[in-house]
């Protein structure tokens, strides 16, 4: 092992003899080149350094890599030097110093992003507990991830949640989506808490008030007169098919949009007249196995029989298949249950009644039941909308009220059937 004592220059680093290992430079008490063996390419790593000692002669001795001449040139070295040298003679072990700052970094750069704790959200608590995941994902990829997916958990602030998530949501007009957000963020956080990946929930405090306001529950429920309006007119602005009669299938039997649009025809029983919808699309905790059984009515063989006159070239398993989706093929997908609500909601204007909503066809079918012409049994209309019972009912009255639920439909269904 050789060394020569020189002024380091960019020339001197580009013609070393093989034997040299170690070049001290003149200038800089301390400051040196330390040069590899060749490796299989021929190539010498070259490292500058500084030595020193903290305190004088019989003090600890300190070798402080400066970096390689492939990342910093020899003037920078040289001033890197200096500076280190200013700082150990003010009482400052830089070695230490630069051995903390690293491993800070280290850390810091260790620290899991909101990405990662979404993801592990996302595959074990979302996943494991929810039946419907698909809006939770698209919230996080349209409204969360975009804008905050990148920062640090320990670095994130309540005040960057509401400045990049929350208010521009709300500035949009999306109150009722703006305060979904919140609740979703809340489960992100604290399942992060339980999992150690963070200290504490930045917005653990923060009330629906404050971000899209108080909730009402919708309370809308058309008129008979409303109903007639609605499906006159529907067929004259240019919606799908699949829509109205979707639309109608809620009219008719009073179930949630997302069990009419998934229905498939195996599903329909015509010898014993029983729509038998599964536990997967049936409102429940994930997991459940109720499964909804809902009469068939005379309306409602006419509807299934106009949609296989309508669709049955597509060979379909689906009630209400798509024909315009970019992910699959003519008929290997039901419509897009949200496609409902937009449909209306673009021609609510002339539609002319006043605003509704896809499930407020649900709350009507429940409503109109109970008028005088009808006069269903409220329990009756809690098992057509697939309500369980509260209370003693719930734990003792194990009745299905098939009959009298057929009746109460096929009643509702004759008082409609003009649509």
């Amino acid at each position: 092992m050789a060394s020569i004592k020189v002024k380091l220059t960019e020339s001197i680093l580009k013609n070393i003899p093989l034997e040299i290992t170690k070049i001290n430079d003149t200038e800089i008490s301390g400051f040196y080149l330390n040069v590899g063996r060749p490796n299989k390419e021929s190539k010498r790593s070259q490292v500058y350094y500084l030595y020193y000692r903290l305190g004088g002669r019989g003090s600890r001795e300190r070798r402080l890599a400066l970096g390689s001449s492939s990342v910093i040139t020899v003037s920078e070295a040289r001033q890197l030097a200096k500076q280190y040298i200013g700082d150990v003679s003010r009482g400052i072990d830089v070695f230490l110093q630069n051995k903390k700052a690293a491993q800070i970094e280290k850390q810091e750069s260790a620290s899991p992003t909101i990405a990662v704790l979404a993801n592990e959200f996302i595959e074990r608590d979302i996943k494991a507990n929810r039946k419907d995941v698909d809006p939770v994902i698209r919230m996080f990829e349209k409204d969360i991830l975009p804008f905050i997916g990148n920062y640090k958990l320990k670095e994130i602030t309540r005040r960057e949640i509401f400045e990049k998530v929350l208010d521009p949501i709300t500035d949009r007009g999306a109150k009722t989506q703006a305060n979904k957000t919140l609740s979703i963020l809340k489960q992100m956080f604290n399942f992060g808490v339980e999992r150690d990946l963070i200290q504490g929930n930045p917005i653990s405090t923060v009330k629906k008030k404050s971000v899209g306001g108080l909730e009402k529950s919708r309370t809308r429920a058309l008129e008979f007169e409303e109903v007639i309006q609605v499906f006159d007119r529907l067929p004259k602005l240019g919606i799908s098919q699949q829509v109205i009669y979707a639309l109608k299938c809620i009219t008719l039997t009073g179930c949630r949009p997302i069990e009419v649009t998934g229905a498939q025809w195996q599903e329909f029983d015509f010898d014993k007249m029983i729509w038998t919808i599964p536990a997967e699309r049936v409102k429940q905790n994930k997991n459940g196995e109720r499964t909804h059984k809902v009469p068939i009515t005379q309306n409602m063989i006419i509807l299934l029989d106009e949609l296989r006159a309508a669709f049955g070239y597509l060979n379909s398993k689906f009630v209400f298949p798509s024909t315009a989706t970019n992910k699959s093929g003519p008929g290997e997908q039901p419509v897009d249950r949200h496609s409902l609500s937009r449909s209306i909601s673009r021609k609510q204007e002339q539609l002319g009644v006043p605003k509704f909503v896809p499930h407020d066809l649900r709350r009507t079918v429940a409503t109109r039941l109970g008028d005088a012409d009808i006069a269903a049994d409220p329990i009756v209309i809690e098992k057509i909308l697939n309500h369980q019972l509260q209370g003693v009912q719930g734990v003792y009255n194990m009745q299905e009220y098939m009959e009298k639920r057929r009746e109460a439909l096929g009643n509702w269904s004759n008082k409609i059937k003009v649509i």
